[in-house]
């Protein structure tokens, strides 16, 4: 339990080797903000929204929504929950925790469990790769668990402290859920794909992960999570503060601002397998500060089995599939596999 980041963070001056990051892989934590990604009322004309997921997703693959129906009440407590949680005692979040080092590569399994973990940055061992290449652990403390199926047994797996903790994600994970599928519809309009599309196979489950930044001595030598796309269909996530980045289509890297209220919507790999590429995976990152902590609080609804491929009404002779067909086990295993460039590996020829 000791390797916490939060049960120490604040005793230290320096970073710990391991958690410092290589110089050639160090980012700048002061990029500009980026104004110019949309924020989409969901109050306005279904066709308004449609025309600006579409645009965002195209250049983004990441979009923030306002107006959406979530409580800002409940969005509050929820917050507010999951920051208490990290403030509890070492005895009571110890149970959460696998294993001594509590040091996990990925997210917690499909299994629903929930799990308390640190995170290092994967580096897949390829041949003739150097083995001694330093991994770095990732300047955060990582609670995830699963709420779809929301049945009882899995809300008693949950924490029993805070007193409210089931209660509100319980409501919290619900309402996540359902907004989830009315973007993704709006989506399927944009895309000329039936109504409901991605309401079956391709979300079977929802994990709720919430990511805690302790403030950092030195915000230039560590980062809270590097660069990656998520591996679900579609990540709902509030945020509080700054250190959210975006890589836009042109590879320039903007903050995504933090505006009370609103929720950011990231997609994932698996919408851009399925649109054939018209919609982008939103590539982002974290980065630490050193003035305090930074809570986010995420929703991925994702497959449990299914094949994944391009939506076959969007394949024709002048659209030809540039994505293979595959088992969500298959996707799983390119995922973390020793494949870099995951998108190489799920491409059935080079363009």
């Amino acid at each position: 339990m000791a390797s916490l980041v939060s049960s120490w963070s604040s005793e230290v001056n320096s970073i710990p080797e391991k958690y410092v990051v290589p110089l050639e892989k160090r980012v700048y934590a002061d990029v500009p903000i980026g104004t110019h990604i949309p924020v989409i009322d969901l109050t306005q004309p279904s066709a308004d929204s449609i025309q600006q997921i579409i645009k965002a997703s195209a250049e983004f693959g990441l979009f923030q929504v306002i107006n959406h129906g979530v409580s800002e009440i409940l969005m509050a407590d929820a917050l507010a929950v999951c920051k208490e949680f990290f403030k509890l005692p070492i005895e009571d979040k110890a149970k959460f925790v696998e294993k001594d080092e509590g040091l996990s590569d990925f997210e917690p399994s499909i299994d629903q469990r929930p799990k308390l973990y640190i995170e290092k940055e994967y580096t897949p061992k390829k041949k003739g790769s150097n083995t001694n290449e330093k991994e770095t652990v990732f300047w955060k403390d990582t609670f995830g668990h699963g709420c779809h199926p929301l049945t009882q047994d899995v809300i008693n797996s949950w924490p029993e402290k805070p007193q409210q903790y089931r209660e509100v994600i319980g409501e919290y994970a619900l309402e996540l859920r359902k907004l989830s599928f009315r973007i993704l519809d709006l989506m399927c309009e944009g895309l000329g794909l039936e109504i409901g599309y991605f309401a079956k196979e391709h979300s079977q489950t929802q994990l709720m992960v919430t990511h805690h930044y302790p403030q950092c001595p030195d915000p230039n030598s560590t980062i809270g999570i590097a660069e990656h796309c998520d591996g679900a269909l579609i990540n709902l996530v509030q945020q509080e503060l700054s250190g959210l980045h975006v890589r836009a289509k042109d590879g320039k890297w903007f903050g995504v601002e933090p505006i009370p209220g609103a929720l950011v919507v990231i997609n994932g790999l698996i919408l851009k397998v399925v649109s054939n590429g018209k919609l982008l995976a939103g590539v982002h990152r974290v980065v630490t500060n050193s003035t305090s902590d930074r809570t986010s609080v995420g929703s991925l609804i994702s497959p449990v089995e299914c094949i994944i491929e391009p939506a076959k009404i969007l394949i024709n002779e002048n659209n030809p599939p540039l994505f293979k067909s595959f088992s969500y086990t298959e996707y799983l295993g390119y995922y973390f596999s020793d494949t870099t460039e995951i998108e190489a590996a799920l491409k059935p020829y080079k363009l």
